[in-house]
């Protein structure tokens, strides 16, 4: 036991410390307050964010027409001006209502009189305010145009890894509101395999590299996935990775996303460019941080996940460009 318990603390990095400090911290103001209040301030925090979420574009709308602040900014500031003042006249309001009612004065007094108890309580909402604080920060750092060492150490972090990984889709909601602002860097981003679709990039990356080590991390996830159902495994075609390899590039140098390039060539175009032959063929496209998220982003959206698993296919080529600070391209390209 204790040396399972050394093995885990050796793993542990500077974001999983700073991760249990500050839940540490809201425990700790949890149990001096006691269950009741902590509990009112915990629904009063994430009342704030959903109020956020859902109003931040009105006062966006106000800031731009009225100072012409720039759309990405005012989003942002709309948000945090609407939580801010959610959160400060809710907690008030919420315990200026409990103290009027009888029941509420009868409850806590009873509670009060076992403080130990009480206090013990109240730990539990402070750790709930703390782990959605953290995620909300997490993938906003993943999110943003942050240094590549410090969105790694939150990938390499058990904590942060195990935060981000139960808010996929989240990162949705972080662009929405200030992508704008940090040139539209996404947690994870993709379009559906037979959609038209094409999103702009704010960004024009530099320095590109082609990551072998993540096609093939992504190879064998894929592989993974096609064997628990008892699926022929892929083989990996280097020829239908370079098609990939060459749209990734493509789409971090020119700034866009999509299976069909500018010029409107569709994936069945650029391989018929290459002189690749199928009857059947589909393409996979991904943009992360870590090939973990871009595969479990995949793997959850339907579309996606029918090309990986798809009995059509047995040939596939991974390629995955390293943007730096933008994070990874991917594309699966699929034949038969």
């Amino acid at each position: 036991m204790d040396s399972s318990l050394s093995t885990f603390i050796s793993g542990l990095n500077w974001v999983d410390l700073i991760v249990l400090l500050l839940i540490a911290v809201y425990a700790a103001e949890g149990f001096s307050q006691g269950i009741l209040r902590s509990f009112i301030d915990f629904l009063s925090f994430v009342a704030s964010f959903i109020s956020g979420l859902i109003f931040y574009s009105f006062v966006s709308k106000l800031l731009s027409d009225s100072f012409g602040i720039p759309h990405g900014f005012s989003n942002a500031i709309g948000f945090f001006s609407v939580a801010i003042l959610t959160e400060l006249l809710l907690s008030k309001f919420l315990i200026k209502l409990a103290l009027s009612l009888p029941s509420y004065l009868n409850l806590n007094s009873k509670i009060k009189k076992n403080r130990l108890v009480n206090s013990f309580l109240g730990v539990f909402p402070g750790i709930l305010s703390a782990l959605v604080l953290l995620t909300f920060i997490l993938t906003t750092v993943t999110t943003l145009p942050t240094a590549p060492i410090l969105k790694q150490a939150i990938l390499n972090s058990k904590s942060g890894s195990l935060l981000l990984s139960q808010s996929l889709g989240f990162e949705d909601v972080v662009n929405k509101v200030f992508g704008q602002a940090v040139s539209d860097a996404l947690t994870f981003m993709t379009v559906e395999p037979r959609s038209e679709e094409s999103l702009k990039l704010n960004i024009r990356a530099q320095n590109l590299t082609i990551d072998f080590a993540a096609e093939k991390e992504m190879f064998a996830l894929v592989n993974i996935e096609r064997e628990k159902l008892g699926l022929n495994k892929l083989t990996f075609d280097e020829r239908l990775a370079e098609t990939g390899r060459k749209h990734c590039k493509d789409m971090f140098e020119r700034g866009y996303f999509s299976h069909y390039t500018p010029e409107g060539l569709s994936p069945f175009d650029r391989m018929a460019q290459d002189d690749i032959t199928y009857s059947y063929a589909g393409e996979n496209l991904a943009l992360a941080p870590s090939t973990q998220l871009s595969h479990e982003g995949l793997m959850r959206s339907p579309g996606h996940r029918e090309n990986i698993l798809s009995e059509n296919f047995g040939r596939v080529g991974i390629g995955v460009i390293d943007g730096g600070t933008y994070g990874k391209m991917f594309c699966q390209e699929f034949t038969d």
